[in-house]
């Protein structure tokens, strides 16, 4: 990130090393290490969010979507019906709503002021405020891929106001009658509009599909609600951080912990086997299931199907209406990074200016660096013994303090904040172009 400054290793208060001084990829389907900080920043946010709601006296839900899927679709073909698709200046080609933009359009979701019967809509009825959506994928050799939408809808709000103006004045308790029209309406848009696209990808009520995720329960729209207040005060069972499966705040955001079930496969569990299978490892020991072959094209039509895509992303005008700040842009997501960086505050640290990192580097003594770091104290003598074996000088190392380790962090997001201010003035300059 800054040359002059180099890398810096700080030790945080568990004791785990964090390099503070390298630009990251932030790429959230597609690098293991960016994507768990992302997603566990993430999964923080959209619990502080389900939290607030329900404390205010709302209700909210969690939404999962799927559709019926076969061993030989391709996942583009089903991220394009559920997600929709992606513009394409060069083709002129504009964007086409998925089945999940279908499901918040039209009258009978909106309301007609033309129709008494029908002024508030559905939305109304239902007081949706709205919600917050992550797409995940699984890939099996017998299932093939398996795409679908995790989404926690908050309802029962009072609003006043338009757009980034609209403020929630009150809550209430949606009918029965409201939240099963809801629920009938979803279902009923979500399979039209993925039987329109194509035939076989509409829902079923039993899958016979062996080892989908389903577990034979077929495809569609389910419904659970979240529902006490003890769940939202004490981040229980629905919403405290727990990576077993049942946050609703995880299930949504931590796609990179979750294992596929029956025999099915998350991205990063069929990059892992890849890599075992690449590196030498039996097929029969590695985890997980297929030939190199296979795990190799199933990944690089994974990279394809899910690139310009958004894994997380909040209803507008969401986050200011809860009181939350943010976005859901590359660079929210590289802001998230960061923030998870210095989550767990720093102990202390070791500057290792320029050259010497590169030397290191170019040994594959990175790692080395890491563990030398990550101790009861920083063996300053292990790693001056390792940039010496990389051709470099003991002098390009400094151990930090605390509070120096704060003061050059400060100075390294400064730095990022001035590149994209740079990069926005020529992305700018180009488009006049």
């Amino acid at each position: 990130m800054d040359p002059d400054a180099g890398v810096i290793f700080a030790r945080t208060a568990t004791g785990a090393a964090v390099a503070l001084g390298l630009l990251k990829c932030g790429r959230i389907w597609l690098c293991p290490v960016c994507s768990a900080k992302i997603r566990h920043g993430r999964a923080e946010e959209i619990t502080e969010a389900v939290v607030s709601w329900l404390r205010q006296g709302g209700t909210a839900y969690l939404v999962t979507f799927t559709a019926r899927h076969t061993a030989a679709d391709r996942l583009s073909d089903l991220m394009d019906a559920i997600q929709g698709t992606r513009a394409n200046e060069e083709a002129g080609t504009k964007r086409r709503p998925g089945a999940y933009q279908r499901l918040i359009t039209g009258a009978a979701w909106a309301g007609d002021k033309r129709r008494k019967s029908n002024q508030e809509g559905i939305r109304g009825r239902i007081g949706y405020i709205g919600m917050i959506r992550a797409t995940e994928v699984t890939v099996g050799e017998g299932a093939g891929w398996h795409p679908h939408i995790h989404a926690i809808v908050l309802v029962g709000g009072r609003t006043e106001g338009q757009r980034g103006d609209k403020r929630i004045t009150g809550t209430f308790t949606p009918s029965e009658d409201a939240l099963t029209e809801w629920e009938d309406r979803w279902r009923a848009v979500w399979t039209r509009h993925l039987a329109q696209v194509d035939p076989g990808f509409r829902p079923t009520d039993r899958c016979a599909i062996p080892g989908c995720e389903c577990g034979g329960k077929g495809h569609g729209v389910d419904f659970k609600q979240l529902r006490t207040e003890r769940d939202a005060k004490d981040l229980g069972e629905y919403i405290a951080k727990t990576q077993d499966g049942k946050n609703p705040a995880l299930e949504l955001a931590r796609g990179d912990l979750k294992g596929g079930r029956q025999g099915n496969m998350t991205p990063f569990e069929l990059l892992g086997r890849v890599g075992d299978l690449m590196g030498g490892v039996p097929e029969e020991e590695a985890a997980g299931h297929g030939s190199l072959a296979w795990g190799l094209e199933r990944w690089a039509e994974y990279e394809t199907a899910v690139s310009g895509r958004r894994a997380i992303e909040w209803t507008r005008y969401l986050r200011p209406l809860l009181g939350l700040t943010g976005g859901d842009t590359e660079d929210d997501d590289m802001d998230v990074l960061f923030q998870m960086d210095a989550a767990d505050g720093f102990r202390d640290g070791v500057q290792i200016w320029d050259k010497a990192w590169s030397g290191l580097v170019g040994r594959s003594l990175d790692l080395a660096v890491v563990e030398a770091v990550e101790g009861r104290e920083i063996s300053l003598d292990v790693l001056g013994d390792l940039v010496q074996s990389a051709g470099q000088s003991r002098a390009f190392l400094r151990v930090l303090s605390p509070p120096e380790v704060a003061e050059l962090y400060d100075a390294l997001l400064g730095t990022l904040a001035r590149r994209r201010e740079l990069a926005a003035e020529r992305r700018k300059a180009e488009a006049a172009d």
